[in-house]
């Protein structure tokens, strides 16, 4: 195997810049687990068949590097050997990250992008990793990690776009399919924005508020164990959700009907169904959002999804008060999306800033993913790229080989173990996914109960009944 790998010396950036408020959420996150655990990493691996300009494709890298400066962030310190360590700032480098080059025979093309996924970035460096594995003269594969800092689920479409716009505009110039993008908004300006002192004040007084509100409706009282056990390595049950297309769609006709989207019908599903089984007349729920709300955020790379804790009371009167009231709550917590996760948490769970780490379903019961359908806001899919012809792009379905996550201590442990956890998505026009439970926590019964309850809600519903 020949390595032809291109080195650049670090070069220092600015003043250290403070968290953004949609990164506080992912560095709690981060500093949840001990410093030997899985990664909080994306990736994009792109297998190029046909005639690759590889100078055209390490430009067009560059561009995209120095449009978005997401993408040059570093963390000025390290994070120590303990992962509870508090923030230590980040920089922002003046150019973009070098295109890595490695050379494979072809039927090491697997091992070979799996070990590089697999060799965590060095955050004090850059945020980002870009290598192109060669294993014939018309076959690459480009592998670009991402830390979850600075790089979210939204931004691999935009990436992608990125990155066919500017190859194709270097290798055929005026074919009229390649657009140039808009002026992304700027990253380090948000983050300075957020953090002007009469911002911060208002900042603090909101998130008093809000979590005064949450403490109310128990974010500080998990949900029971059957066990009570907790353990350092999380391990989980899953119960499948499958719906067929016809009866997804009669969902979503059942939706319209009802003037509420498709992800508060399943959120008001899922509280019901916990409330029920755990005997709870009020609850959070931890679900996504983002901020892609105006033209120059929609241009912008960078962690703009964020988790939000909703409020949600289980007590109706009938089914339509009960599903306006959760997109209600839903709508409002979308105000929240600014407000720092860890500071909310301090707050709600009597914690001094800085002590310890806040998993992300730290202050909910239960944990909506819905990835087709997000929230209020539709998310567009992420298709391959059209490249100029002869030369094709196929996404890879290849994944690091990591240890397990293990919790940096009991707090993190039980905040991801008292929660149950609804991944869900909409692929060929049907509802899937899965319900998950920590094992050691949730008697299995229970949890099937709870997955019953609210498969029987959905399944009403699309029928055209009450549950």
């Amino acid at each position: 195997m020949i390595h032809e790998v291109s080195t650049h010396p670090p070069s220092a950036g600015p003043a250290a810049l403070p968290l953004f408020s949609r990164q506080d959420w992912c560095w709690e996150w981060t500093r949840s687990y001990t410093g030997d655990s899985t990664p909080i990493e994306s990736s994009e691996t792109l297998l190029f068949s046909g005639p690759l300009d590889t100078g055209a494709l390490r430009d067009t890298l560059a561009e995209i590097g120095t449009r978005h400066e997401a993408l040059r962030l570093h963390l000025v310190a390290g994070a120590g050997p303990d992962p509870s360590a508090v923030w230590p700032g980040q920089g922002l480098r003046p150019s973009p990250g070098p295109l890595d080059v490695v050379r494979a025979a072809p039927g090491d093309r697997v091992a070979e992008v799996t070990r590089i996924l697999s060799r965590p970035l060095d955050l004090t460096d850059r945020m980002t990793r870009t290598t192109l594995v060669r294993t014939a003269e018309e076959e690459h594969v480009l592998v670009a990690q991402f830390h979850h800092l600075i790089f979210d689920s939204t931004s691999h479409r935009l990436f992608r776009n990125l990155l066919a716009d500017g190859y194709r505009e270097r290798v055929a110039p005026g074919d009229g399919t390649a657009k140039r993008p808009g002026e992304p908004a700027s990253y380090t300006g948000l983050i300075s924005r957020e953090h002007a002192p009469e911002v911060r004040s208002a900042v603090h007084g909101r998130a008093a508020a809000l979590a005064e509100e949450l403490r109310a409706y128990g974010a500080a009282d998990p949900l029971a164990g059957d066990t009570g056990a907790v353990v350092a390595e999380a391990e989980f049950g899953s119960l499948p959700v499958a719906l067929t297309a016809e009866r997804t769609r009669l969902l979503l006709r059942r939706s319209r009907a009802e003037r509420v989207t498709l992800h508060t019908v399943l959120l008001a599903a899922l509280g019901h169904a916990v409330a029920t089984v755990y005997e709870r007349d009020r609850l959070v729920c931890s679900v996504y959002t983002h901020g892609r709300t105006s033209a120059s955020a929609r241009e912008t790379l960078g962690l703009f999804s964020t988790v939000v804790p909703v409020p949600v009371d289980t007590r109706y009167r009938s089914l339509t008060e009960f599903l306006k009231a959760v997109q209600g709550s839903v709508q409002r917590a979308s105000g929240s999306a600014d407000l720092p996760f860890s500071e909310i948490a301090s707050r709600v769970l009597d914690r001094p800033p800085g002590e310890g780490a806040y998993y992300r379903s730290a202050l909910a019961h239960l944990e909506l993913r819905l990835s087709g359908v997000t929230g209020w806001l539709p998310e567009e899919p992420n298709p391959v790229p059209a490249m100029p012809s002869g030369l094709a792009v196929t996404p890879q379905d290849l994944y690091p080989e990591h240890p397990f996550p293990v919790f940096a201590g009991p707090e993190q442990a039980l905040a991801c173990a008292s929660t149950l956890f609804a991944d869900l998505e909409i692929a060929d026009g049907a509802l899937t996914g899965s319900l998950w439970y920590e094992k050691h926590y949730h008697d299995a019964t229970r949890a099937a109960r709870v997955g019953e309850i609210f498969m029987h809600f959905i399944e009403r519903l699309s029928e055209g009944g009450v549950p």
